[in-house]
């Protein structure tokens, strides 16, 4: 039962004091989920602990392998990381040798007594212009590929930060406490602990607002079974599943989920009371759609007994800001109280500055209880769009790197060509032809290929745009208004690239020129 070796894969970053005492945490934390399911298999709570203890072995040794393990996973780390730039070393210089191969072997077969009689102007100049005209072609035909990719997903990027979650989560911590069955079994020890924590937390400075919920948004839920009060067994209006939370009074102030009808929890809503329970929106148009939720009962799947509803409540999106909205039930922690929860608390400035002063206060209650997984709401929500923020930024840099390239590629080639034909263009000049006349010459050259390679690009782009449907929110792979603002980006870009050697022809010196050999 070597479970500790997966903590290698994780580990090794950390400083070593940080590690050390994870690693404490993480074995008291398997020894007592072991005596937790030795006590429930008939042992008493000293046995239980005592056969977890075997269980485990020697914990010193445990340590030793673990350490070990972060050694290992240090060295393979690092090997994987050379083998990237290796390949990357590779494939380069590949490539570098492929594209220095063409011209070595083209001027390898060249007639040197033709091209020495044609005063080196026309040796291979076809074959080289259609080469250069096609690479031009193929860069803006890649650049377009890559700029309507990244718009789109810019655009769905900007689209999902618009979103909103359904609270507010500026300001907010949330902190995990996971307390000890054998520790804290009963009811009435988890409500006191947890009432003692939030007193103390609530006199912080900077803190506003605290509660406990079992579950917070943007992490993992536990899902319920619901059932309507007189409704037909089966029947879709019966009952569904939903997100569930257990929460103290306060939480949803604190989250900043809006109450839209009835009340929130209060403190008298205990295991003395009527059991009662707040739904979402979603759930009250789904199971209440002509009707006022308020009053009307419902199941959750455990231990069966009927709650009231007493609020109805805003919706929440629980799995990330792409996710849909689904139905969700609040029940008073202080009637269903539990001994894994997470601690919310909604501060007057940067939340992290009294995250070291909620581990204080937990050790104040218990100085044997860990605090785990401390983050800010507002990191959440950025962890849930790290993707896509990621695919945007990659292929916006790409699409940066290609519009460049056919930037350059254009002025190149162009450049070129003007500089190959600086005789003709001096005899056009001597014979008459205006300034205007010799620049609209040089920029139709351009603007042919830079068409075409539009045109390819295009096709290709509606082509493939749609491999990035499962990546985009509320944008449409075809969306029009990306494919013009970046045909009008590429265009003037190749415009402005081909005017400057453009400009350089329509000034050429007739006398200059007519000697140009």
């Amino acid at each position: 039962m070597r479970w500790w070796r997966s903590m290698g894969n994780w580990l090794p970053w950390s400083s070593r004091q940080r590690r050390e005492e994870d690693l404490d945490r993480e074995i008291r934390a398997h020894l007592e989920l072991e005596a937790e399911e030795q006590q429930d298999s008939g042992l008493a709570a000293e046995e239980a602990r005592y056969a977890a203890q075997r269980a485990l072995g020697n914990a010193t040794l445990v340590k030793e392998d673990v350490r070990e393990m972060w050694g290992w996973s240090s060295l393979e780390r690092l090997k994987q990381d050379l083998r990237y730039p290796a390949r990357t070393f590779g494939l380069s210089a590949i490539t570098g040798v492929l594209f220095g191969l063409a011209p070595a072997l083209r001027l390898s077969r060249a007639n040197l007594q033709e091209y020495l009689k044609a005063g080196g102007r026309i040796g291979g100049a076809e074959m080289r212009k259609s080469a250069r005209s096609a690479l031009v072609v193929s860069e803006v035909a890649l650049a377009l590929v890559l700029l309507s990719g990244a718009g789109l997903l810019v655009k769905s990027f900007w689209r999902l930060l618009e979103v909103r979650p359904g609270f507010n989560p500026e300001s907010v911590l949330a902190a995990r406490i996971n307390l000890p069955a054998v520790k804290y079994p009963e009811p009435h020890k988890q409500n006191e602990f947890v009432h003692q924590l939030l007193g103390r937390i609530q006199g912080l400075p900077g803190v506003r607002e605290t509660a406990v919920s079992t579950s917070i948004p943007f992490s993992d839920v536990t899902d319920v079974g619901i059932r309507i009060d007189r409704r037909a067994p089966g029947t879709p209006e019966s009952g569904t599943a939903a997100n569930y939370y257990a929460v103290t009074p306060r939480y949803l102030q604190a989250m900043g989920i809006p109450l839209m009808r009835g009340r929130f929890f209060t403190e008298r809503d205990t295991l003395a009371s009527q059991p009662v329970v707040i739904i979402n929106e979603v759930m009250a148009r789904r199971f209440f759609p002509n009707e006022d939720p308020i009053g009307k009962r419902l199941d959750i799947s455990g231990p069966t007994y009927l709650r009231e509803i007493v609020g109805v409540v805003g919706d929440v999106k629980q799995g990330g800001l792409r996710a849909s909205k689904t139905p969700q039930v609040y029940e008073p922690f202080l009637q269903k109280p539990s001994n894994s929860f997470n601690v919310v608390l909604r501060a007057a400035g940067n939340p992290m500055h009294v995250a070291e002063a909620v581990r204080h206060e937990v050790l104040a209650i218990d100085k044997e209880q860990p605090v785990s997984n401390v983050r800010t709401m507002e990191e959440l929500v950025a962890r849930s769009v790290t993707q896509d923020r990621l695919s945007a930024f990659l292929l916006g840099l790409f699409a940066a790197l290609a519009l460049g390239l056919a930037a350059i590629g254009i002025y190149g080639v162009m450049a070129y060509l003007v500089t190959q034909r600086t005789h003709e263009i001096g005899i056009r000049i001597a014979l008459g032809a205006h300034q205007r006349g010799i620049l609209q010459l040089v920029l139709e050259q351009s603007l042919r290929m830079v068409l075409l390679g539009l045109g390819i690009g295009l096709a290709a782009s509606l082509a493939l745009t749609r491999v990035l449907g499962n990546l985009l929110y509320e944008v449409k792979p075809s969306d029009p208004l990306i494919f013009i603002a970046v045909f009008i980006l590429l265009l003037d870009v190749a415009l402005i690239a081909a005017f400057i050697p453009a400009r350089r022809a329509s000034r050429v010196d007739p006398m200059v020129a007519l000697r140009y050999e």
